[in-house]
């Protein structure tokens, strides 16, 4: 309650007014953003607003539609006055479904994300460098290296079921967010993503949390130049901010006492094997006037007993590591870009690690006049990683580092790895011990992702296209669980898993594009058809018993006892007939009708 209430006094309130430059009339519904929190509202039919921002905060971020947002300082102050300028963005190009289209003739929402602030990210994540930049968008992401469970919500957090927007890199669709996590950040030229119903419509109901639309670089308009870009980036991790603070071994033992006397038990029965207590043993008016702890851990001599902060002894400085070389070239025919790039993250938790290798190819060409135009583009990533280990109950080791009882010693005398012995203990095992035997565990993912396109323009304006798109992952999960003796628990058998499958999803898509000027008023008209084919394979194989605990020696054949192995497969079709109208009347009035049909084997 007190932090609660510090935070709500650190707080102000800053009032202003957002105008345009030189007519000075209010701009309705600008967007006002407070740039340390993310957090902000919109200009009411006066231009005026009201937004909350803590008391260290120094920038408002303001923005509106056909003008050129700006950066207002607040250090000091609580209220602005803001005028903008009319800017460019509106004549820019952006791809919506299936084509491209100016800002000013769009008629769904559709936000572009500014790449330059996230081409040198270190995280190697484009899709976590999005946070912040897109209204509305928000990135869900857990603390593993490899960012394969970050997802992006549009549609906001409360969604049901799934949850994922669609993706269309280089217009092959995929649902699978790992495929954007995986890619170069300096391959990519340009990230749109279709929020409203009027945008996404065109790609039916997958498009039912919103789409993300990448576009990678392909070397053009370079003039036959070579260019060369090459980031490189190192940092360090540290969850120390975010650690509890834990009881150490004697302040347990006095909450402990207490929790005991309050419930009017004698704390020598659920814990004298573990610590002495000196108190008067009146419940009525209970005085403690001392703990100390049992010199060994149930009794054992091998044990002795311990102080652990368990954070400590889990969690190191992480070090992570970013390179990405992209070269790229063109002529007013010809281009070519190719991006590689190595990420690598030793991780905060003890024994975990990722490494990651992705690489991009790109290449277009033209002919006839620039009446026809054939390319590729092509994306490979292959990583490995051991992360998060469980004990032999289950539990996650970062859960046990602030659960397990600081008593536990790290490691027993012998110097083997220490373990509960005796009453007042749970069953969970040393958290270091289980990251230690499982650190041979491995996860390798494999992806092959892009299309082979072309494009002729038979007659003026007219423009038919056809891509054939792959979407290729394959994933193999090795888990070895060793046999291991620790305190009064351990494993008696080994074995050995291995949990695999391969995924393939092929996008067969056909376009037709007419332009139609007729003066005032100006038509587009889009038909396609698009077929896609996904297929997944799933296999697990398992044996036990191996008589030597090495690393190399853990392979199917080298188990002696029980083995099993299981497979299945599934697959879906979907083939889909679509076509869109856009309608501009003397750059004033705009209008769009979509409508796609879907069919699928799943009904």
């Amino acid at each position: 309650m007190l932090l609660s209430l510090q935070l709500a006094l650190a707080q102000r309130q800053v009032t202003g007014t957002v105008t345009a430059e030189g007519s000075k009339e209010p701009l309705i519904g600008a967007t006002v953003m407070v740039k340390e929190t993310k957090s902000g509202t919109l200009t009411d039919v006066d231009g005026k607003f009201s937004v909350t921002a803590p008391d260290n905060a120094t920038t408002l971020v303001i923005s509106y539609i056909g003008f050129t947002s700006k950066e207002v300082s607040i250090a000091g102050i609580d209220k602005v006055e803001i005028s903008l300028a009319e800017g460019k963005e509106l004549s820019e190009v952006v791809v919506v479904g299936y084509t491209s289209s100016k800002k000013e003739d769009l008629t769904g929402s559709i936000a572009v994300v500014d790449l330059e602030p996230i081409k040198n990210i270190s995280s190697g994540n484009p899709m976590q460098a999005l946070q912040g930049r897109v209204p509305g968008l928000y990135i869900e992401k857990t603390g593993s290296p490899n960012g394969a469970n970050s997802r992006i919500l549009i549609r906001g957090a409360n969604t049901l079921g799934n949850t994922d927007p669609l993706y269309i890199i280089d217009g092959v669709p995929t649902k699978r967010p790992e495929v954007m996590q995986t890619m170069p950040p300096g391959s990519i030229e340009s990230i749109q993503v279709l929020k409203d119903a009027s945008a996404s419509s065109i790609y039916g109901s997958r498009a039912s949390n919103g789409v993300v639309i990448i576009t990678t670089k392909n070397g053009a308009n370079s003039n036959g130049k070579l260019n060369i870009d090459f980031n490189s980036s190192i940092s360090a991790q540290s969850e120390k901010y975010q650690r509890f603070t834990m009881l150490n071994a004697a302040d347990r033992g006095k909450a402990l006492w207490r929790a005991s006397v309050n419930d009017g038990v004698n704390p020598e029965d659920g814990y004298g094997s573990i610590y002495n207590f000196d108190w008067n043993k009146n419940f009525a008016n209970p005085v403690l006037n001392g703990v100390s702890l049992k010199p060994f851990v149930g009794g054992n001599s091998n044990m002795p007993v311990g102080d652990t902060d368990w954070q400590e002894v889990m969690y190191k400085t992480g070090v992570v590591t970013n390179n990405e070389l992209v070269l790229s070239g063109g002529t007013k025919t010809s281009s070519l870009s190719i991006a590689l790039g190595h990420y690598h993250n030793t991780g905060m938790l003890r024994f975990t690690n990722y490494d990651r290798l992705s690489g991009r190819i790109n290449a277009q060409t033209s002919a006839l006049n620039n009446r026809l135009k054939i390319g590729s583009n092509i994306m490979l990533s292959s990583s490995n990683e051991t992360l998060t280990a469980t004990d032999i109950g289950g539990a996650p080791t970062p859960g046990l580092a602030v659960t397990l009882t600081p008593t536990i010693p790290v490691y027993a005398a012998d110097g083997t790895y220490g373990g509960a012995i005796g009453a007042g203990y749970s069953d969970r095992n040393n958290p270091l011990h289980m990251q230690d035997i499982n650190r041979w565990d491995n996860t390798h993912r494999m992806t092959i992702f892009g299309n082979v396109f072309a494009e002729i323009e038979p007659l003026k304006n007219l423009f038919l296209r056809t891509s054939l798109g792959v979407d290729n992952a394959s994933y193999k999960f090795k888990n070895i669980e060793q046999a291991f003796e620790e305190g009064s628990f351990g494993r008696t058998n080994n074995s050995l898993t291995i949990d695999q499958n391969q995924f393939l999803s092929m996008t067969f898509t056909n376009t037709a594009r007419y332009d139609l000027d007729l003066g005032k008023s100006k038509f587009k008209f889009l038909a396609g058809i698009e077929a896609i084919r996904n297929t997944i394979d799933f296999q697990t194989s398992k044996k036990e018993d191996f008589a030597v605990q090495n690393e190399d020696y853990f392979v199917l054949s080298a188990g002696t006892g029980n083995t099993s192995v299981v497979g299945t497969g599934s697959g879906n079709r979907l083939l889909s007939q679509f076509g869109r109208i856009d309608y501009n009347l003397s750059d004033k009035y705009l209008a769009a009708v979509t409508i796609r049909r879907d069919g699928s084997s799943r009904f």
